[in-house]
């Protein structure tokens, strides 16, 4: 596979990122960090760059655990949807 290295802007710098994907992947996480660091800021004006960072991260962090546990569960209904149907016949 090739490896793509792009840099995009988070928090007013710039980073390089490099991986097995696309370059307009690695833009949609830079804008999705960057807007969740920007919402951050602006719902907690008094923290600091660090802990505004932390904030943002523990947000992300709790949006994945969510979706993990939504399509694990989705998954099992699926699986127990297809063992129905085998039964059935």
């Amino acid at each position: 596979m090739k490896t793509t290295t792009v840099m995009v802007q988070v928090a007013g710098k710039s980073y390089q990122l490099s991986g097995n994907e696309e370059a307009a992947y690695f833009q949609r996480l830079a804008d999705i960090a960057d807007r969740r660091l920007r919402e951050t800021a602006l719902q907690n004006p008094l923290l600091d760059p660090e802990a505004c960072a932390v904030a943002a991260a523990l947000s992300l962090t709790d949006e994945l655990m969510k979706s993990q546990q939504l399509a694990s569960k989705l998954r099992e209904e699926l699986e127990g949807q297809k063992k129905d149907q085998l039964d059935e016949t």
